[in-house]
């Protein structure tokens, strides 16, 4: 049963395919290029307009843009500087299919894809990292007190400790014990220690107690990011930009074997 929902919740709001381009698209003419064997890539929003990059099946390009009116317009933006903006959006998205995991540029539009308009708000979302800085990063939203969350962080502890990984610690929660201890996480100088010991069952370590001002803005920012985008499932949700390909993967619940997360981190050479 709990791998439906993990699957069901995957279904339902990981849209990384031709299903998200033609749905974050908005436009006819784009679906059609999609429906006719094209590939269909966001290039991120700017002055107001979402870019995307279109490839025929010869490998020919083309870029356009489309208004939230629903226009579109095809060829290069350029900005009030006179720079061509399309250049360096083609540049970020070639970065995200070498290795890069960074949000692209404007993808916090409302007319961004979802997958894209979640990643960037977790980008800016109020979190802990664990493990080496240079290391492939992935979001682990957790509720501090939920069983599921703390079985994964243990299962991830191995390729963390072997920088395989860095995980960024996005607590949320609405109850109490998750809202309060979340909050404490994100305000004690030393959180690997802290969430080391609450995870050994010493919950003193994430007590009311710890919380600093602005710490239950920041957890509360960060179950809005849970509650707007209707994440589904069981915590704890996983997201992370893989590297072999640059798309966004997300999961529920404990994943069934952080190998595969992790064979998705893999840098190309």
């Amino acid at each position: 049963m709990k791998k439906f929902f993990v699957l069901l919740f995957i279904a339902c709001l990981l849209v990384f395919s031709t299903a998200e381009a033609q749905e974050a698209a908005r436009h006819p003419e784009l679906d059609k290029f999609i429906q006719s064997g094209g590939k269909v890539d966001f290039l991120g929003n700017a002055y107001g307009l979402d870019g995307w990059v279109l490839t025929q099946k010869d490998g020919s390009m083309q870029s356009v843009y489309t208004t939230r009116e629903g226009g579109l317009v095809m060829g290069m933006l350029i900005n009030p500087e006179g720079v061509v903006e399309t250049t360096a959006q083609l540049a970020a998205l070639q970065a995200l299919k070498e290795g890069s995991q960074a949000a692209l540029p404007g993808s916090d539009a409302p007319t961004a894809p979802k997958a894209e308009r979640l990643y960037a708000a977790l980008e800016k979302s109020h979190f802990i990292s664990f493990g080496d800085v240079k290391a492939p990063y992935i979001y682990l939203l957790v509720n501090v007190s939920c069983s599921h969350c703390q079985e994964t962080w243990k299962d991830l502890q191995g390729p963390i400790k072997s920088g395989k990984v860095q995980v960024r610690l996005v607590p949320f929660g609405a109850q109490l014990v998750n809202r309060e201890g979340g909050a404490a996480l994100l305000s004690v100088d030393d959180p690997g220690a802290a969430w080391t010991t609450y995870m050994n069952g010493d919950t003193i370590s994430l007590s009311k107690d710890k919380i600093k001002e602005g710490a239950m803005k920041k957890i509360d920012a960060n179950t809005i990011i849970v509650r707007d985008f209707k994440l589904q499932g069981v915590p704890p949700y996983t997201f992370y930009r893989k590297l072999t390909d640059g798309k966004i993967t997300a999961m529920s619940g404990r994943p069934a074997n952080v190998m595969l997360i992790l064979a998705d981190l893999i840098r190309r050479q």
